[in-house]
């Protein structure tokens, strides 16, 4: 009966101390990886701007890459797509080129990247304009910093990104200084 009995207590103990590694594997993994997101209008913009514009920019963070989908309507013909470093209504500069079109013409339909001739700041890996509305995904490189990341690593991006001053800005031919915008934030779950 005693056997019985340390036996139960052994395979008890073992199980609490599986679960409790097991938890602890979920939160180192939690920590080195984080889902941000930023909802763009052009009432985010600094000044304001009248359209009838809306996206989402999606952001998937591992400790050494950033992953994007960003999703684009009835905005203008997009000119490029950037991450700024400045709080809520503040303007600041580009950290980062998320998208711009290879010829800076706007035109994506017509210039959509062939997969030996992808812009050499990101690397992407669809995107779409039809009419009004945009779609793009991709991975974010070291060679698509600019302005104080330059010449920086993804590493320094991650920590501007949720540092929680930074936002998303959409460029389009009517709206040079920005048609969508939208701060940058970590998704809580």
């Amino acid at each position: 009966m005693n056997k019985i009995f340390l036996i139960g207590i052994i395979v008890i103990f073992g199980s609490i101390l599986t679960m409790a590694g097991i938890n602890l594997y979920e939160l180192a993994y939690a920590q080195g990886n984080s889902s941000l997101t930023a909802t763009l209008s052009g009432k985010e913009v600094v000044p304001p701007v009248k359209t009838g514009g809306t996206g989402m920019a999606n952001f998937e963070v591992t400790d050494n890459s950033i992953s994007y989908q960003i999703n684009v309507l009835n905005a203008g013909r997009i000119t490029s797509v950037e991450i700024h470093k400045g709080a809520a209504g503040t303007n600041g500069e580009a950290i980062a080129i998320v998208f711009k079109p290879k010829d800076n013409s706007g035109n994506l339909l017509g210039n959509l990247p062939k997969i030996g001739d992808l812009p050499k700041f990101s690397d992407i890996s669809s995107t779409t304009q039809k009419s009004s509305s945009f779609s793009a995904s991709g991975n974010i490189n070291e060679s698509s910093l600019t302005g104080p990341l330059k010449g920086k690593t993804i590493s320094d991006l991650i920590s501007a990104l949720q540092s929680g001053e930074t936002y998303v800005v959409v460029h389009t031919e009517d709206h040079p200084k920005g048609e969508l915008r939208g701060q940058i934030t970590e998704n809580t779950s």
